[in-house]
């Protein structure tokens, strides 16, 4: 305990002891009550219930719901075209295996060692040339499936730099709002609401 909340203990003590507890609790009631009466703000309060402040917090309230707005637009935005990309990577997956089926129980030999294909005989001996084999017949759906993927991938990215921007809008409203409620809380009081 510090030495100045002994002093006011001491204090309170002995006016207890000379005028009793309860013309204390009566004497401090009513000076309560003329606080509350007059309802006097702090001065530190003063700059925060100012015309310009209270302006600043409206315009910031009003320009908080734009930028919200206006990035919730922008994460919406950035997904585009992603379902029809979806869509279309699908097919291309389908597409190749056709493609690659097709092409196989079209040229295969009877012993199933080679495969010809555009007029050329390829070996169809092991894994690895019948890999190379299927890459070289659906090259060109494979080449555009790539893109695709590259395409939802930067889709994806964009997504995730929308998603932070509209997250620190939100946060920066929040800011704006609690200063709002404060300086209504304030004003409320003053008005003898609180």
């Amino acid at each position: 305990m510090t030495e100045n909340q002994t002093k006011v203990q001491q204090t309170l003590a002995t006016l207890q002891e000379t005028y009793g507890a309860e013309a204390m609790k009566a004497a401090a009631e009513a000076m309560l009550g003329r606080l509350q009466a007059t309802r006097q703000l702090p001065a530190e309060f003063h700059k925060m219930l100012s015309p310009q402040s209270l302006d600043q917090t409206a315009y910031s309230l009003d320009a908080s719901i734009d930028d919200i707005l206006a990035k919730g637009l922008a994460r919406e935005a950035a997904y585009g075209n992603k379902g029809d990309l979806l869509k279309e990577k699908s097919k291309l997956e389908t597409e190749i295996k056709i493609v690659e089926a097709q092409a196989i129980m079209d040229g295969l030999s009877p012993d199933g060692k080679t495969i010809t294909w555009k007029g050329v005989k390829y070996p169809f001996s092991n894994d690895l040339t019948r890999d190379a084999f299927r890459y070289n017949v659906s090259q060109e759906q494979r080449s555009r499936l790539a893109e695709v993927e590259g395409e939802l991938r930067a889709l994806e990215i964009e997504a995730l730099k929308a998603r932070d921007g509209w997250e620190t809008v939100v946060q920066a409203s929040e800011t704006a709002r609690s200063k709002a409620h404060v300086q209504a809380e304030l004003l409320n009081w003053l008005a003898g609401g609180r």
